[in-house]
């Protein structure tokens, strides 16, 4: 699939809070749009947006997103993906199109990134692009706690 990299805009963060994962992926489903905005989600801040790139198809289609955020010593990488785009390897090429921004940006900063223990086809999609397991943490996040894999990109 041919992926373009654009600004990530209201239009998209609104079209993400509307993704809905199911089975045990329904832990990543977002609540609605108008609640992101009370609890003032990076999502829902103009000046927050701007640590998020979207990937596009040829149809102009929201696939898939990147968010990289400066933390001193190192840079976080999240990634978000449409859900029927899931499984499907395209993880990988937002993943390394994600990783050439990240090292135009940033340089030579190390990359982390956290993943749910239990999510291991993400787990095998950012090993496969080169991060690799460092620790093991118990997080609070504003979906749900849960534990935690650190992966560094190396």
């Amino acid at each position: 699939m041919n992926l373009n990299k654009v600004k990530f805009t209201e239009e998209h963060a609104i079209e993400v809070t509307n993704w809905k994962y199911e089975g045990k992926y329904s832990i990543y489903n977002l609540p609605p749009w108008e609640e992101i905005k009370k609890k003032n989600f990076s999502l829902a801040k103009e000046d927050k947006r701007k640590n998020f790139i979207s990937f596009i198809n040829d149809n102009k289609e929201l696939i898939g997103f990147i968010s990289l955020l400066d933390e001193g010593s190192s840079v976080f990488f999240g990634i978000g993906m449409k859900p029927n785009y899931c499984g499907m390897g395209i993880g990988k090429e937002i993943i390394s199109l994600g990783l050439q921004e990240c090292r135009n940006k940033y340089s030579t900063k190390p990359i982390v990134l956290n993943v749910r223990t239990w999510n291991m086809r993400a787990v095998k999609c950012y090993e496969s692009q080169g991060f690799k397991i460092v620790e093991t943490k118990v997080q609070k996040t504003h979906l749900r706690d849960g534990e935690f894999f650190v992966m560094r990109y190396q």
